[in-house]
């Protein structure tokens, strides 16, 4: 059961904090540095001085990036550049944007989603979570007492999803802005009768994580060690599970040392266990991993060895490899490649320090091209179906198993604690 309610948002007065393109960001966990200094640039008022405050060497435990983060946060809140809204509302959050040429929309709404503990929690991880990053966030949570940003969560009931188009129909935006080629638009819903509606019919079901695997986590620490009533519940980002309105992006593999293992030698390796085809290109490579999405199949770059297509001749050999895990979970691309490619057929050291990411094809081939990795591995993304699989079973992903697009902005809507 999943206990919602509506809230009252702390949003941007635009007549004081100026266009919310220029005050709105990414979340924090996609800015790298140089996107975090030109949001610094655009506003004094950027939400990312809240949601990813600069590190100085200066900083000391009364004056650090999240006692800063506190002092922007209650400052704009005194100066009505963030304002809090007079009624209970759900956000109805509408992201529009292009898939190849095909016109996609995303539609969902933000509310507030209770913290429930042992049996009665049916939100389902598919990712595993780090200590870094979570003590980072709770840390800013401790300090600013909100939550700055939505996680984005995903559940089954398509009523839902024809409530929020029809109100939207009807409706104005009460925020509208084109950021990167997405349109983001938010529409205020206070109608008790329809917010009843969503919350009685969301009340059944098991819900997905994501995106936001570590501020969940953090939530219900805060939650824990606050004791706070109004801490027991976290913002959150609903979306329907549908394949048509969601899109997951695949995540590339850069590989730093490839061992004892040459070059000349992986093309022969790897060709006792796939179909290996050498193409001409970046882009013959990306269009033949298309037409295989329903297959295992993977892209290689080698450098001036040249673009390969691998596809996988039989499933058993992989799942023999794979020890101790589901079928289903043994069948997923990124566990194939990362337990069978390479720690099975290839010998290379899975570390975060020896793998990298990327999630542009072009920048992957650049980054071999520079020397600066040996190789680079293309994937198809993960299906949506596959998320919920895995998580109904319990289990967790190998790391960077998805990239939901486009991500829900900071800085639309905040929740702030009451104390």
């Amino acid at each position: 059961m999943a206990r919602l309610k509506p809230f009252r948002a702390v949003r941007y007065n635009t007549r004081r904090a100026g266009n919310l393109r220029d005050v709105v960001a990414p979340p924090y966990d996609i800015i790298p540095k140089r996107m975090q200094d030109e949001l610094y640039r655009r506003s004094r008022s950027n939400i990312v001085r809240l949601i990813l405050n600069r590190i100085t060497p200066k900083d000391t435990a009364a004056d650090n990036r999240y006692t800063r983060s506190r002092k922007f946060f209650d400052k704009w809140l005194t100066a009505g550049i963030l304002e809090r809204d007079a009624a209970d509302s759900f956000y109805i959050y509408s992201q529009s944007y292009k898939r190849g040429d095909k016109p996609v929309e995303q539609v969902g709404f933000i509310g507030l989603m209770a913290l429930e503990k042992g049996s009665k929690d049916k939100v389902l991880p598919h990712e595993n979570t780090l200590a870094a990053p979570k003590k980072d966030r709770l840390d800013l949570m401790r300090a600013v007492k909100a939550n700055l940003s939505p996680i984005f969560i995903l559940h089954d009931d398509s009523a839902v999803t024809r409530i929020l188009k029809n109100f939207c129909a009807a409706n104005k935006p009460a925020m509208d802005v084109k950021l990167a080629g997405v349109r983001h638009a938010v529409w205020q819903m206070d109608d008790p009768r329809l917010i009843n509606d969503i919350r009685a019919r969301m009340e059944s079901g098991n819900l997905f994580i994501a995106d936001g695997h570590h501020r969940y986590a953090v939530a219900k620490m805060y939650a824990e060690e606050s004791g706070a009533e109004d801490s027991k519940y976290m913002m959150v980002y609903f979306v329907e599970a549908s394949e048509k309105m969601l899109t997951v992006l695949p995540t590339h593999r850069l590989i730093k040392d490839l061992g004892n293992i040459k070059k000349s030698d992986i093309i022969e390796r790897l060709g006792k266990f796939f179909d290996v085809k050498k193409v001409s290109g970046l882009n013959k490579m990306i269009s033949a991993l298309d037409l295989l999405i329903t297959g295992h199949a993977f892209g290689l770059y080698l450098g001036r060895s040249g673009f390969y297509v691998l596809k996988l001749k039989n499933i058993a050999a992989s799942d023999n490899a794979i020890k101790d895990k589901p079928r289903d979970w043994k069948r997923l691309d990124v566990s194939i490649l990362h337990l069978f490619i390479f720690q099975r057929l290839l010998g290379v050291s899975d570390t975060d320090e020896n793998i990298d990411f990327s999630k542009s094809p072009l920048e992957a081939v650049k980054a071999v091209d520079s020397g600066a990795f040996k190789a680079a591995f293309f994937l198809n993304p993960t299906k949506v179906s596959e998320v919920k699989h895995i998580a109904k079973l319990g289990e967790r992903m190998p790391r960077k198993s998805t990239y939901f697009y486009p991500k829900p902005l900071s800085g639309l809507v905040i929740n702030k604690f009451s104390g």
